[in-house]
C-alpha cells in the first residue's frame, strides 16, 4: 500500500480512556464512508493501533464509521470516535501520535502510533517515477503555489506539508496522489524525495498586512532546514514578504543551507509588473545545489503588451451580488481615530476601468481602506470582489477546486494567503528551462565521452581499412 497521508495530533480523552478521534480528512483519504465497517487491532509488540476497512487475520474488534452533517456542503462526512482502556497500552492522553494512511485500490489501512521523530536523522521516501519536475511544498497553504507550477505542465506534486486542517483537505482534494503531512512542520520526519522544494513559511510577523502577533516563525527555520535537506531537492524556491528576508531567522536558515545550496539568486517582484491588476510585493529567492544550474537560471522579465482592466475580471451581469451603502461606509470610516481618517482612498472603491487595485489580503472580507472594492455605476454602493473574480485576478488555475465543505469566508482567506500565480508561473517556466538545459548538457556530455572512446578505439591500417583496437 502507498502512504497518502500523515497527520500528527495530540490524544484527548473520553471518560478515563485515550480517544482515537479520526476526522473526515483521515477517513476520506482512506476512502472510508459513513457506515463502512472498520476493523481495529491493538498490536502491543509494534506499538500500533491499526484500523482497516477489510478484516484482519488476528483478533480485533469491529466498529462502523459514524458521520456528521457539514453545514456548508449539506453533506454528511465520515468520522471515527473510539475510546477503550486497552488503547492505553499504545497511546497516552496528551501525547502526540502520528496517524498514517495507506491505500491501494479499495483497501486501506490507518496506523496510529506514538510520534516517531528523530531530530538528528532524516527519512527520505522514494517517489513514483515521473519525468516531470517533482515538487515538495513546505507551508503549502491550500496548494495554489504548487498549482501555479503544475499549470505550466512541467511540474508534478509529490508532497505537501500544512498545519491547518481545512487547507489540508483542499490539498488532498486537488492532489490525491501526493503524500500529505498535516501537522506542525517541526513534527514532520518523513519527506518525499523531490526536485524542487517550494517554501512559504508564515509571514504574519513580517507582513504589513499581518496581525503582528510575532514569534510565529520562531524555531520553524530549523524544521524547514531538516525537511529541505531530507528532500534532496536540487532547487529550493522561497516566496515571502520582503521583510522576511531581512530577519535573523532567514539568515540562520540561509547559513544552515549554504553547504548544500551555496548559490542563491534573489529578486523583489511586484505582481502588478507581471500584468496582475492586484499589487503584491514579494521577494523570491531560488537556491541551487549545482553551479551549472545557478548560471543557467535567470529571473523572468516583466511581459510587455496591453494591460487589462478590472472589468475583464468581473462576473457577468447574470451573477447577483450583495451591495452596501457608500454613505454608511464613509460614516463609519470617519468615526475612527485620526490615523484612519488620513488614509488614502484612491484605490478603495474602484470601477471597471481601473487598471490597478490594492493587494488582496487574507482579511479581505473585512472593511478596510487598504482593500479595494467594486463601485456601482451610480457611485452610491460598493461590494466585495467575489471568489471567482479573485481567482481570475490571481490567475489561479481553472482546474483548482475548493472542497464543497469549505466555507466562502475561508476560501477568500486561503486565496488572500496564496500567491500571484502570474509571477510563480513565470519563475516556474525559467526553473523548468534550467532543468531542461542541465538534462541536455548531461546527454551531450555522455554522447561526447562515448564518441571519444569510439574514436580512440578505432585506427586506420596502412591499407586504408578501419581497425578496432582491443
Amino acid at each position: 500500500m502507498n502512504q497518502v497521508l500523515k497527520k500528527v495530533y495530540t490524544i484527548s480523552q473520553k471518560g478515563e480512556s485515550p480517544r482515537v478521534w479520526l476526522q473526515s480528512l483521515v477517513l476520506e483519504a482512506a476512502g472510508i464512508a459513513e457506515g463502512d465497517p472498520l476493523y481495529i487491532n491493538i498490536d502491543e509488540e509494534n506499538e500500533e493501533i491499526t484500523v482497516q476497512n477489510h478484516s484482519l487475520d488476528d483478533a480485533g474488534h469491529l466498529v462502523h464509521a459514524s458521520g456528521r452533517l457539514n453545514k456548508t456542503s449539506n453533506k454528511r462526512r465520515p468520522l471515527l470516535d473510539s475510546a477503550k482502556k486497552e488503547y492505553a497500552s499504545i497511546i497516552s492522553i496528551k501525547q502526540k501520535v502520528e496517524v498514517c494512511v495507506y491505500r491501494k485500490g479499495l483497501k486501506s489501512r490507518i496506523v496510529i502510533r506514538p510520534l516517531h521523530f528523530k531530530l538528528m536523522e532524516n527519512c527520505t521516501q522514494m517517489t513514483p517515477k515521473d519525468d516531470r519536475i517533482k515538487i515538495l511544498s513546505v507551508g503549502a497553504g491550500c496548494g495554489i503555489g504548487s498549482g501555479a507550477l503544475i499549470d505550466t505542465k512541467y511540474f508534478t506534486a509529490v508532497q505537501e506539508i500544512e498545519l491547518e486542517d481545512d487547507s489540508a483537505e483542499v490539498l488532498k482534494h486537488n492532489y490525491p496522489n501526493s503524500f500529505l503531512f498535516n501537522g506542525d512542520i517541526r513534527d514532520c520526519h518523513e519527506v518525499a524525495k523531490s526536485d524542487i522544494a517550494l517554501v512559504t513559511l508564515p509571514c504574519n510577523q513580517f507582513s504589513t498586512l499581518g496581525n503582528g502577533d510575532g514569534s510565529v516563525i520562531e524555531n520553524l527555520v530549523l524544521a524547514a532546514f531538516k525537511i529541505i535537506k531530507s528532500s534532496q531537492s536540487k532547487i529550493v524556491f522561497f516566496e515571502n514578504v520582503p521583510a522576511f528576508f531581512t530577519d535573523p531567522s532567514w539568515h540562520l536558515l540561509k547559513d544552515l543551507l549554504k553547504d548544500d545550496y551555496p548559490y542563491f539568486a534573489e529578486k523583489n517582484i511586484e505582481a502588478w509588473d507581471f500584468k496582475s491588476i492586484a499589487t503584491r510585493n514579494r521577494t523570491y529567492v531560488v537556491a541551487f545545489k549545482e553551479f551549472d544550474m545557478f548560471t543557467n537560471f535567470q529571473f523572468p522579465a516583466p511581459p510587455k503588451g496591453r494591460r487589462k482592466k478590472l472589468k475583464n475580471f468581473l462576473d457577468g451581469k447574470h451573477v447577483v451580488h450583495e451591495w452596501k451603502s457608500i454613505e454608511t461606509w464613509m460614516t463609519n470610516f470617519e468615526d475612527r481615530d485620526s490615523s484612519w481618517r488620513d488614509r488614502n482612498l484612491d484605490k478603495t472603491f474602484v470601477d471597471g476601468e481601473c487598471q490597478q487595485i490594492n493587494c488582496l489580503p487574507k482579511r479581505y472580507r473585512g472593511q478596510s481602506a487598504s482593500s479595494s472594492y467594486v463601485l456601482s455605476e451610480d457611485k452610491k454602493s460598493w461590494r466585495f470582489l467575489s471568489e471567482n473574480e479573485i481567482r481570475r485576478i490571481l490567475d489561479v488555475p481553472s482546474w483548482f477546486e475548493f472542497c464543497d465543505h469549505t466555507p466562502v469566508t475561508r476560501r477568500i482567506e486561503m486565496l488572500g494567503q496564496s500567491v500571484s500565480c502570474q509571477v510563480i508561473k513565470a519563475i516556474g517556466n525559467n526553473i523548468a528551462t534550467t532543468f531542461l538545459r542541465q538534462a541536455y548538457k548531461k546527454t551531450n556530455d555522455a554522447a561526447r565521452v562515448l564518441k571519444e572512446k569510439v574514436e580512440q578505439a578505432v585506427s586506420i591500417t596502412t591499407n586504408g581499412q578501419l581497425e578496432l583496437l582491443l
